[in-house]
């Protein structure tokens, strides 16, 4: 009887993983000429970015502009890449070599529950997206 319930549970622990790995969903992100798009792109946790276009960029996470605990990443130029993303709250990334040119946007996973690490840490191009997702956010 002992076992049968063992192998109940399993089957019912099965079932919910797959459930919740069925829900997660993949988003592009399109490499314009020097511009990420979209710019802020709103996703769950647990759902996969995967960048497209990467002939000349490159994507990166910014030191500093993840949330706490989160992975960084980084691809080579040229490299399509794509990440799950389970922590929650606001990924500030860039292409390095268009960096100067503005090419920075966000992801924003669940809640946007770090603005205050971004704002503390934030100092050049980036601001600029954080000004912007924060009309957004206040929009909503």
């Amino acid at each position: 009887m002992k076992i049968m319930k063992i192998a109940l549970i399993s089957a019912a622990l099965s079932v919910l993983l797959v459930s919740f790995n069925a829900a997660a969903e993949e988003h592009l992100v399109v490499s314009g000429a020097t511009n990420f798009i979209p710019m802020h792109l709103f996703i769950k946790p647990g759902d996969t970015v995967k960048w497209t276009n990467m002939t000349i960029h490159n994507s990166e996470s910014m030191e500093g502009l993840i949330p706490k605990g989160a992975e960084p990443w980084k691809s080579n130029i040229g490299q399509e890449l794509a990440v799950t993303l389970d922590v929650e709250g606001v990924y500030i990334y860039k292409c390095f070599p268009h960096f100067a040119n503005g090419m920075v946007a966000a992801i924003i996973v669940g809640e946007a529950n770090n603005m205050n690490q971004l704002d503390n840490n934030a100092k050049g191009r980036e601001k600029g997206v954080i000004f912007k997702l924060k009309k957004k956010l206040a929009a909503k």
